[in-house]
């Protein structure tokens, strides 16, 4: 069988970030396309008398009945959106078992999303963080700020602990108003201080899109054998008989996602999980069809 260019198995073997971005946001952009959503891009924003060259569709027939004038109207972009995107570097980012790791997959979505962001003109700023700000490239909205994001992307890497409740409030002053706050992480960390620091960039107007990435075994603890399990984070290492914790294992890890998620739900955040098995394409086009079918949609496509 040919290999989906978009699994995250095939996807992690292409090595040059800036090409698996525009491969990926390419493919959302078909995808989208044909999903049955769709949207305008652009607004209206003044008249101007008509003048040869301009099209013959932009003239307004009902001022042209009232002055006697052509007029055409013209429209303009309808925002210049501002985001800042929040990407975990942490050592359990690092973690896969087959494919692409957390991090890979967090840093591609995050091209993928900055690359969309910038065709239509936004402003993209990046954040890449583990306990301590480790980048950060203010918001910009030229279609070259693309290189430097991925720059950055590429030389970030998965190590030290995370805490992003520091991160969060370190930003919280010099985050813009009125922006879009992205945060991709696995959110492992202490859920009343991160959801306290979201809600006051909400205090400042900011929107908040939160994606918690996993890996599938993660998410279904697979193991079957005697495993030494290690922390990513930290030199904590236990050996354990999978079978006999497997129960309370997914009892926590489905309890953690289904708190968090009802967090973000109560204070109207929004909330995706992400699975690093699932081809990256479909992961957007499906956050994306869903978001363009809400009210506040972010993409114009």
């Amino acid at each position: 069988m040919a290999e989906h260019p978009f699994d995250p198995v095939t996807l992690s073997k292409i090595a040059n970030m800036e090409l698996r971005a525009k491969l990926v946001a390419d493919a959302v952009l078909t995808g989208i396309h044909k999903s049955p959503y769709k949207g305008s891009s652009i607004e209206f924003l003044e008249h101007k008398e008509y003048s040869p060259g301009n099209e013959i569709k932009h003239i307004d027939w009902k001022v042209q009945a009232r002055t006697d004038k052509y007029y055409v109207k013209q429209f303009e972009e309808e925002t210049n959106l501002r985001c800042y995107i929040f990407l975990d570097a942490s050592g359990s980012m690092g973690y896969k078992s087959t494919g692409m790791s957390k991090y890979e997959y967090a840093s591609a979505l995050a091209a993928s999303l900055s690359y969309l962001l910038l065709k239509q003109s936004d402003l993209v700023g990046l954040i890449g963080f583990a306990d301590t700000a480790q980048r950060f490239i203010p918001p910009r909205s030229r279609l070259t700020h693309f290189h430097v994001l991925i720059n950055e992307l590429v030389m970030l890497k998965a190590a030290g602990k995370s805490h992003i409740s520091k991160i969060l409030n370190e930003f919280v002053e010099k985050v813009s108003r009125h922006s879009l706050i992205i945060v991709i992480s696995d959110f492992f960390d202490d859920m009343k201080e991160m959801m306290h620091q979201l809600k006051s960039f909400q205090f400042r107007k900011n929107e908040i899109i939160l994606f918690q990435v996993l890996d599938p075994y993660e998410l279904t603890f697979p193991f079957e054998t005697i495993t030494y399990f290690e922390s990513m984070e930290d030199d904590r290492r236990v050996l354990a008989e999978p079978k006999t914790i497997k129960e309370r294992y997914l009892f926590e890890i489905n309890r953690f996602i289904e708190q968090f998620k009802h967090q973000c739900f109560e204070n109207q955040m929004d909330y995706w999980l992400v699975n690093t098995s699932a081809p990256l394409h479909q992961t957007l086009i499906n956050y994306l069809a869903r978001r363009k079918s809400a009210l506040y949609p972010f993409l114009k496509i």
